[in-house]
């Protein structure tokens, strides 16, 4: 993402916004395609020398800061650099400032009282550490950052990097949100727990208020409400914001408090234009839920179907979204949620969400491989089985037919 010192905005009475570039403006492209070619030609060369052609080609202009925006994303997002160095520099440097601190002082020219220069002392290391003297030298300052080797530039499309760098001022100004409030509607529910799975990836302090057909209100507390680690929490709240883009109806209002203490709002909403760089998650979380879901194609069900997602529980605060949703020609549905990961502090609260939901045509399958034990799971209602590797397609019937809730007409 981009510091705050590339960060561009306007002022609009209370609200403030960045200055976008339009991705079509043939400048702008023209300048992304020359960078990225720049990058490209510099493959396998020190960042210096890139650094260097980059200062070249920015000269004197003025919007110098959209150039070094540009180059600080593909940078950080499009570059790895290494060390190439055939001995250890630490190691090097140790034994020749040893040998001329023994020779001390070098000299540039000889002479009959001293004697010793400085590629005296490069050509004794380099004999006794067995390489020619030009790889020594190459190698006595190799780990510095300035001296790293450009070893592989995944080079984007420039209208792509046009837009990333627009996603990347919206994420600057969010380094100083003291609240973000979101409005999100007429999703597909996969959508919604998408953008949840973030919102707790990421940390982040939330409410959420809503159902699937309202949509949902969600207020996040940013870093400037904390007391500790402000900085840090505020990079998770820009980091938040592409997932936000992924969603396909919303709103989104930041209370910014700037440097002076000043207040300011950011709205953004699905009309803003920005593209998300994130790619939308696969339609499984896991190996483990692929193969059941696969497994439940081919296996005889007795009529059941499985549905991918299709339901949200709301617990006022928070939300549950069960993996598979099942449902039958006869009209009873029922839900499962698999319980596999293995952190004490997630399986506290995945039971306290078990439990706070009451759902009685909740079936939860619970790997053998967790420390977990019925007490555990006293006061879910739902059917409850354990299994070891991979779930059991004719366990799973076993348990709809034993807990699905009935046809609307038969309760």
């Amino acid at each position: 993402m981009l510091p705050a010192e590339l960060l561009v905005t306007r002022n609009r009475g209370p609200y403030l916004e960045p200055r976008y570039l339009d991705p079509q403006t043939p400048e702008y492209q023209h300048l992304a395609a020359t960078l990225i070619d720049l990058f490209s030609q510099h493959l396998g060369l020190p960042r210096r020398q890139l650094r260097q052609a980059l200062d070249q080609l920015e000269g004197d202009r003025t919007d110098y800061r959209v150039q070094r925006g540009l180059v600080k994303l593909l940078f950080d997002e499009h570059c790895e650099f290494h060390l190439d160095a055939p001995l250890p520099p630490v190691d090097l440097r140790r034994q020749v400032f040893a040998l001329s601190r023994e020779q001390h002082p070098l000299v540039s020219e000889p002479n009959l009282i001293f004697p010793v220069t400085r590629q005296h002392v490069l050509d004794q290391v380099a004999l006794e550490q067995g390489v020619p003297v030009d790889t020594l030298e190459r190698a006595l300052y190799a780990d510095l950052p300035e001296n790293h080797l450009l070893g592989r530039f995944d080079p984007p499309e420039p209208m792509a990097l046009l837009h990333r760098y627009n996603v990347a001022l919206a994420q600057a100004l969010l380094y100083r949100c003291d609240l973000l409030r979101l409005s999100v509607h007429r999703n597909l529910p996969v959508r919604y727990k998408q953008l949840f799975k973030f919102i707790k990836c990421y940390r982040l302090i939330h409410t959420i208020q809503g159902d699937v057909d309202a949509g949902y209100e969600i207020h996040l507390d940013g870093p400037l409400s904390m007391f500790r680690l402000t900085q840090k929490y505020g990079f998770q709240m820009a980091l938040f914001l592409p997932a936000l883009l992924l969603c396909t109806r919303w709103k989104m209002s930041a209370s910014l408090v700037r440097a002076d203490g000043s207040r300011r709002e950011f709205n953004l909403d699905e009309g803003c234009g920005l593209v998300s760089h994130y790619r939308d998650q696969t339609l499984y979380d896991s190996l483990l839920e692929e193969t059941f879901a696969q497994r439940f194609a081919k296996a005889r069900t007795g009529g059941w179907q499985l549905e991918r997602e299709t339901e949200i529980i709301n617990l006022k605060e928070t939300v549950m979204i069960p993996d598979f949703a099942f449902r039958h020609p006869d009209g009873r549905t029922a839900l499962l949620e698999i319980v596999g990961f293995w952190r004490p502090e997630y399986l506290r609260r995945k039971f306290e969400k078990l439990r706070q939901a009451q759902r009685r045509d909740l079936i939860v399958a619970v790997s053998r491989d967790l420390n977990v034990s019925d007490e555990d799971l006293a006061g879910v209602p739902g059917g409850v089985f354990f299994f070891k590797n991979r779930i059991d397609p004719g366990e799973v019937v076993a348990q709809l037919e034993q807990t699905a809730a009935p046809h609307p007409e038969e309760r």
